[in-house]
């Protein structure tokens, strides 16, 4: 069932909130009268809406007013303007025989004077309430006069205006059931009316919506703006003019350097000398004939060292005495080894060696002997070096035929081949023992043979022989870092550079045929330059003209620097933007070294 209230222009929300908790019906209508109190303030409505959500019960407004009407429906109540407007429902038969029943005989108990007439006219008031006549000056009056009425009224609460409608007769249960679900429908908001039951909440939603979209737009804009200044950079390729000069000049190296005079074309040094000696032997064959001769005898012997642990240089020609006194000689230069230790007890050094009797004849043909130094006499080395022959001595008589000899072609080709092969050891000796700031030129070396010796001399009779030579080597060097310092002055002092200023990147020496005079220490020789030379770039300069600028404006700026034979620019990323970075320090300036 439900019920319907009529609020006057005076009731407060007490006297409204009291008549809902003691209807018995869940659906209320309640009847707003035109400039009620209720509807000065949304407080109100809102502790009404709180209590009838707490108590569990549905509450339809029936208001005129327009503004009152929005209000209400702002904070949740469903609102009609009148009766009237609850299409195709038929409110007497929602209510069943037995509320009806009970209504009249609760309304009877109350009060046994009450003025049935003056309740039906009451009903007809309330069902016409919405309605022209309703509001017309003569309604107004009335429903005066009749709000006094109902004041007498002895109801026990004195808190509920209950409209109590006759019996109708005219439907059956189904009827009945459908009307009450139409009725309770109306109490059910449709969505275009669900508004948020706590105003403030709404409110505070849409301004956190807002703030969430306003920071989403404002991080987006400050990403834009970083990746338009920090993003884009730019790689620019810069081609400088280059140019080949080829200058000529004069380079003089003395020990006074201050001795050739100052001249522009004239470069002086101040010279080093440098001396070294070495000696070396080689062994050569013999290729001379000779038919006829006195032969000596030859053979090899094994020389023994029982003096000490060191070792003893033989040098060739030493000689060996037999015992029965036969000299010979050796034919080359032996080392014999010192004593040493071998299973526990010490033995003496020995080396083998040819030997050749110091004269002709068959008696040198010996198969066994010992032989003694005779250099040694007089010393402890006397008797503790020794030598026994190891192989009999033959060859030794008064006649020969097709003998090898020593011959003069022989020595000068042993000679030639022994002061070469020393020279290039001497030569080598010098070059590495040069840091990189000396230099050495090829020619200014000069060679003294200090000493030379042939054994057996020559016209001896002998399969091979040993040529023994001395040289010392004298070399003019000069500081090749001076030297390069004084070329790179001279080079940037001749060069040109009208037209902007060029660098130096390399050059190449080329010298020509040089006089060196060994006993003065002097060198005097030309030498011409083949320098590269390089229009000097300021990288920095550039980035900073082409900063900001558009792509088409290159050229324009690259006018303005005639030492730029070409540039090539690469601005990343393209899709981004088509103009230089703004910043200088995203703008990488290279040179191209072609």
């Amino acid at each position: 069932m439900h019920q319907i209230f009529y609020i006057d222009v005076d009731e407060e929300v007490n006297s409204i909130i009291g008549k809902i908790k003691k209807s018995n019906s869940k659906y209320n209508i309640l009847v707003i009268a035109q400039g009620a109190l209720l509807m000065q303030s949304a407080v109100s409505l809102k502790l009404i809406k709180r209590e009838i959500d707490s108590l569990d019960k549905k509450v339809m407004m029936i208001i005129r007013d327009e503004r009152a009407a929005s209000m209400a429906e702002k904070i949740g109540f469903p609102v009609k303007k009148s009766l009237e407007d609850v299409k195709g429902l038929n409110t007497q038969a929602v209510l069943k025989k037995t509320d009806i029943q009970a209504n009249r005989e609760l309304n009877r108990k109350e009060s046994d004077s009450l003025d049935l007439s003056n309740v039906a006219d009451k009903k007809n008031r309330l069902i016409n309430l919405g309605s022209d006549s309703f509001i017309s000056a003569g309604a107004i009056a009335e429903r005066k006069r009749e709000s006094d009425e109902i004041k007498n009224i002895k109801l026990s609460e004195k808190e509920s205006v209950f409209d109590k409608f006759p019996e109708d007769n005219t439907g059956n249960d189904s009827f009945l059931e459908q009307q009450e679900i139409a009725f309770k429908n109306l109490f059910t908001k449709s969505p275009e009316q669900t508004m948020p039951e706590n105003k403030d909440e709404f409110s505070t939603n849409r301004i956190l919506k807002f703030l969430w979209i306003f920071a989403v737009v404002i991080v987006i804009l400050i990403a834009g703006i970083g990746a338009y200044f920090f993003l884009p950079s730019a790689e620019v390729k810069v081609f400088p003019f280059n140019k080949n000069e080829n200058l000529s000049l004069k380079l003089n190296v003395a020990e006074d350097s201050g001795s050739f005079g100052e001249q522009n074309s004239l470069i002086n040094l101040k010279t080093e000398v440098i001396e070294k000696e070495s000696m070396l032997s080689l062994n050569f064959d013999a290729s001379g004939e000779k038919g006829d001769s006195n032969q000596k005898a030859r053979g090899k012997m094994t020389i023994y060292n029982e003096f000490s642990e060191a070792s003893q240089i033989l040098v060739v020609t030493t000689r060996f005495l037999s015992n029965d006194n036969k000299l010979f000689r050796l034919l080359e230069t032996v080392t014999v080894p010192g004593m040493a230790m071998k299973d526990g007890k010490m033995e003496p050094g020995k080396i083998e060696a040819d030997i050749v009797a110091d004269e002709a004849g068959e008696e040198f043909n010996i198969k066994e002997a010992t032989f003694t130094i005779p250099g040694f006499k007089g010393s402890s080395k006397y008797e503790k070096f020794y030598a026994k022959l190891e192989q009999e001595t033959k060859g030794g008589g008064s006649s020969g035929n097709g003998l090898k000899v020593v011959s003069k072609s022989d020595i000068e080709s042993a000679k030639f081949k022994t002061e070469e092969q020393l020279k290039t050891q001497l030569r080598e000796n010098i070059k590495n023992s040069l840091t990189e700031e000396k230099y050495l030129l090829d020619n200014a070396m000069a060679y003294e043979v200090v000493d030379f010796s042939v054994f057996p001399e020559e016209g001896s009779i002998t399969e091979n022989f040993e040529y023994q030579a001395k040289i010392k080597i004298k070399a003019l060097v000069f500081s090749a870092k001076e030297m390069n310092e004084k070329i790179t002055s001279f080079i940037k002092a001749n060069s040109d550079q009208d037209k902007f200023s060029m660098e130096l990147i390399s050059f190449e020496n080329n010298y020509g045929n040089a006089d060196i005079d060994f006993s003065k220490k002097t060198i005097k020789m030309d030498v011409n330059v083949n320098a590269k030379l390089r229009s000097k770039i300021d990288a920095d300069k550039i980035s900073n003209s082409l900063a900001g600028k558009n792509r088409d404006e290159l050229s324009d700026v690259v006018r303005n620097y005639p030492e730029i034979s070409k540039v090539e620019a690469v601005i990343s990323p393209s899709f981004l933007s088509n103009s230089f970075p703004r910043y200088p320090s995203r703008i990488k300036v290279t040179l191209s070294q072609d």
